[in-house]
């Protein structure tokens, strides 16, 4: 990404993502052999555990990580990324960048079949991008793709995008689930993407059984010549997590990347199993109701932040694998970090808190209402330690458990709350994901209700920079800004605990969290 952006006039080739082979070095020894190569064969079945049902599997529609799990693997974009999160060409063999980065001309893959046997021409890319950007269609993320001002399709297997303004993240954003690419015909003719997803990728959609499985199988028509290996995927839905650790510990199931952080040393001791642990994109925050008085103060948003015990947080909930955000939310393995920006201590900060509401003019303190989803088992863990913490410096926060839906209902839709605790599943790679996802003003995903102008100034800035030194400068000025404004208080990043069977080979943990990689590997018998 950092080459391509540093000189935007360039044809990027198939052969961009050398990523994979860099991401072996950083997660560990897993550089591929010849004899290991030799060894690659079609088949098996590989059953993942995960915690929670899927939503929605039309990108369009999708905000559940389930959904996007499934998602990624049956479609494919115009990019992917590699396990360290940067992009390379997917269902485009080369693409074109104009010198002042205004147009990006996307050549095909000619012969790319979507899985009901119905060619993939550009046709479909300007439909999928066209529907994604129509206000009809409500898409979550469109945050991501405002900049495309025209999709010109200029051949059967040639398509390019105007854009109203240079845009950094455009090839990571075009990577991202919600983006991959449809049928226009399949959709035109009414099919139904949520019922039975329908794409261009590694594997095929068999069947969803509510409460219980999604099963796919190898789509042997994928345009990445003889991958993926694996013949089967059956994705378990487990709703305890403890029964997840011991579903993978007695080899009920063969892969589980939301193993519990208390249950992590005992899955490392396993001798049939491997156990990878990557930092990613799972950030979690205290969302702060921005126009709910008093959290409409920026000081009192301030003491509310300074007063969590981050390390109590790491080493509480996450058993030490995690880090607390001390600083802006782009992590440490990304670019866009802001290496000296120090906001807060590894500790609680009680006495500044108290101080900042005290400026505030709540000497006596605050009430608040803490309202708190009972399915997400982190997100509850946490609650009663950020409740002490806050209680520590004078505010009385109440706990209000409920539901996902009610959840949903209240905080995400109705906005009827004080705080709220949350965490990012979907996959976040460039800074912009970080940032304007949560920061501008007008993002679907501001669920907090912030709005700094000059902050969405400086967003804008980094998203239309065209070389990497100058998009890095203003997402490190936006960070800055962002812990001053306070719009949310940042808690912790937590590692990605990827566990397995030995018998899978190849396979490379992503910085996403995703496991879009694993057409890549293969079981051993």
């Amino acid at each position: 990404m950092s080459l391509l952006l540093r000189n935007p006039k360039q044809r990027i080739g198939r052969f961009l993502a050398t990523g994979v082979a860099l991401s072996a070095l950083l997660f560990g020894s897993l550089a591929i052999t010849q004899s290991a190569q030799a060894a690659r064969q079609v088949g098996g079945t590989l059953k993942l555990a995960f915690d929670h049902e899927a939503g929605s599997f039309d990108p369009a529609k999708a905000t559940l990580g389930m959904s996007h799990a499934i998602i990624e693997q049956v479609y494919s974009g115009l990019t992917a990324l590699d396990a360290n999160a940067n992009p390379y060409p997917d269902l485009a063999d080369t693409i074109d960048i104009s010198d002042d980065a205004m147009t990006y001309t996307f050549n095909l893959k000619k012969g790319v079949t979507f899985h009901d046997g119905s060619p993939f021409t550009a046709e479909d890319v300007k439909f999928t991008i066209d529907r994604l950007k129509d206000p009809e269609t409500a898409y979550p993320y469109v945050v991501q793709l405002t900049t495309i001002q025209e999709v010109v399709v200029l051949g059967s297997h040639t398509v390019q995008l105007q854009l109203s303004e240079p845009t950094g993240p455009l090839l990571v954003s075009l990577a991202f689930p919600g983006s991959l690419i449809v049928s226009k015909n399949l959709f035109e003719a009414g099919h139904d993407f949520n019922a039975t997803p329908i794409g261009t990728g590694p594997y095929k959609f068999v069947s969803y059984q509510l409460g219980t499985s999604i099963k796919l199988e190898r789509n042997a028509d994928y345009h990445e010549g003889n991958k993926p290996f694996i013949a089967n995927l059956e994705y378990q839905i487990i709703s305890d997590q403890t029964a997840i650790t011991n579903a993978v510990q007695t080899g009920i199931v063969d892969f589980s990347n939301v193993i519990p952080a208390k249950d992590w040393a005992a899955v490392e001791s396993n001798p049939d199993l491997t156990g990878q642990a990557v930092e990613g994109g799972r950030w979690f925050w205290l969302l702060m109701n921005n126009q709910n008085p008093p959290l409409d103060n920026k000081l009192v948003r301030q003491a509310v932040a300074h007063a969590m015990d981050r390390q109590a947080f790491v080493d509480a909930v996450f058993y030490g694998l995690a880090k607390g955000i001390q600083g802006g939310v782009v992590p440490e393995w990304s670019w866009g970090y802001a290496k000296d920006l120090k906001t807060f201590s590894t500790g609680a900060d009680p006495e500044k808190a108290k101080a900042l509401l005290a400026e505030a003019g709540y000497s006596d303190g605050i009430d608040l209402v803490f309202k708190v989803g009972t399915e997400w088992p982190r997100l509850m863990a946490l609650a009663p330690i950020i409740q002490a913490n806050l209680q520590a410096a004078g505010i009385n926060a109440k706990i209000t458990t409920m539901g996902t839906s009610q959840w949903m209902d209240e905080v995400w839709v109705a906005k009827d709350y004080h705080i709220s605790d949350m965490y990012w599943l979907s996959p976040l790679a460039d800074p912009e994901d970080f940032t304007s996802l949560n920061y501008l003003c007008d993002s679907p995903m501001n669920v907090q209700q912030s709005c700094s102008k000059e902050l969405d100034a400086i967003l804008n800035e980094a998203r239309s920079a065209t070389t990497l030194e100058a998009r890095k400068d203003a997402y490190i000025r936006a960070q800055e800004l962002a812990a001053t404004e306070m719009p949310l208080a940042p808690l912790v990043s937590a590692l990605i605990l990827h566990a397995h069977t030995n018998k899978l080979k190849g396979f490379v943990p992503m910085r996403t969290g995703f496991l879009k990689t694993l057409k890549d590997a293969w079981l051993e018998e």
